[in-house]
């Protein structure tokens, strides 16, 4: 018998890109998805339409919903016949609070699975050319949180290379404690905000000035503090600041990441249509009486075929129908449905379309042509020009 079953899934550190390959796919799959602030929302965005997402709040100091209530509402939602993902910043397990979740579901006797994350520990220190360990400079490394509510002093391990997170309120304490443990006041120490993310900035000095510097700077949070010699390599190694920030507006911004720095802001909601009465009547008299169907969009392919499968009918509906496809990424979505794309132009647009259904003779035939409200009349202009017969749905 299914029991209830909870997943502690580690998001990365700001990068959405870093979440790991089956967070990834939990994301993908959840029923029930808990999240906090600082989650990139392309990682909310990949839940599926119907899954219930539930905004947990928790930043810095500032929680809208305290942890005893968090674990309260893991337990709650926690069903055998859901998948219950509990997304956290970085590492579940790493200042986290993961263990205090997980504990608390194995007192309800509710299953769980930890899946990891990526730190900000490791991963900020990565996109600012700080590598927290090097043969040549130092051989350990300790991570430290900053945020202490009963102790005045920050308790500094021995280590080669120091690294503090959730600490910029307590810079000035931790400072103090560095040089109490022994430090040099020209030990070198950078913060690293926003790590990961587009707008990350990274401030370097020695213990003797930083206090000074992040305050001119007007440090925010997020941000770590990296303290040791191997900040020395920070202007060498910084690879991250010389990528150009690329903004990307539309959708699939992974189609642009070998121009730089990713920055995605759509600015159209997808969403679906609330009157489905001519889909469905196209799709009960026969999709196999037009000779194309044109998908000019992921979206454009998924909410189609779920029409399609809500009368019961499948990818053979098109057995007598060729398929266009506006791009690979459409294509591919396509394959997942059991269609493979007659046409994919090389120049992935809809002038693309227009050039390549130029080299057909489409006096007479019929196209179906799935489309946003929103879309461009270029390719059903052109098709018309050919003298095509198009159906906009």
């Amino acid at each position: 018998m299914a029991k209830a079953k909870v997943y502690l899934v580690g998001a990365g550190p700001g990068d959405a890109g870093l979440i790991t390959l089956k967070g990834y796919r939990l994301v993908c799959q959840a029923d029930v998805l808990l999240y906090d602030h600082l989650i990139p929302h392309e990682l909310i965005e990949l839940a599926r339409d119907d899954a219930e997402k539930i905004s947990v709040g928790k930043f810095a100091a500032r929680h809208t919903m305290p942890q005893s209530q968090i674990n309260e509402l893991l337990i709650e939602k926690a069903s055998p016949d859901k998948i219950v993902v509990r997304l956290k910043g970085g590492d579940p397990y790493l200042f986290g609070r993961g263990g205090e979740e997980a504990e608390a579901c194995a007192e309800a006797n509710v299953e769980f699975e930890v899946v990891p994350g990526v730190t900000s520990a490791f991963a900020a220190a990565c996109y600012a050319g700080i590598p927290p360990t090097h043969r040549e400079y130092v051989s350990s490394v300790a991570i430290v949180t900053g945020h202490r509510r009963d102790e005045k002093e920050i308790e500094i391990p021995n280590a080669g290379t120091l690294i503090f997170l959730m600490s910029v309120a307590n810079i000035a304490t931790i400072i103090d404690s560095i040089l109490k443990a022994g430090w040099s006041l020209e030990t070198k120490i950078a913060a690293i905000e926003h790590g990961t993310c587009y707008d990350q900035r990274v401030i370097t000095g020695t213990l003797e000035n930083f206090a000074v510097k992040i305050e001119e700077a007007k440090l925010r949070t997020p941000a770590i503090f990296i303290v040791g010699r191997v900040v020395e390599l920070q202007e060498k190694l910084d690879w991250f600041a010389r990528k150009s920030n690329v903004l990307v507006l539309g959708n699939h911004p992974e189609k642009y990441s070998c121009l730089g720095n990713i920055v995605h802001r759509r600015i159209i909601d997808c969403v679906p249509i609330e009157d489905y009465s001519t889909t469905d009547k196209v799709i009960k008299e026969g999709v196999r009486k037009f000779d194309w169907v044109v998908f000019t969009s992921v979206n454009g392919a998924k909410y189609l075929m779920e029409r399609l499968f809500r009368q019961n009918l499948d990818a053979r509906a098109f057995a007598s129908t060729k398929i266009a496809a506006i791009g690979k990424t459409t294509a591919n979505r396509l394959r997942e449905f059991g269609l493979i794309a007659d046409m994919i132009p090389s120049n992935e647009s809809s002038a693309g379309l227009v050039h390549e259904f130029g080299k057909l003779d489409m006096t007479g035939r019929k196209v179906l042509l799935p489309q946003a409200q929103v879309s461009s009349d270029e390719l059903p202009n052109g098709l018309v020009g050919m003298q095509a017969i198009v159906e906009k749905i």
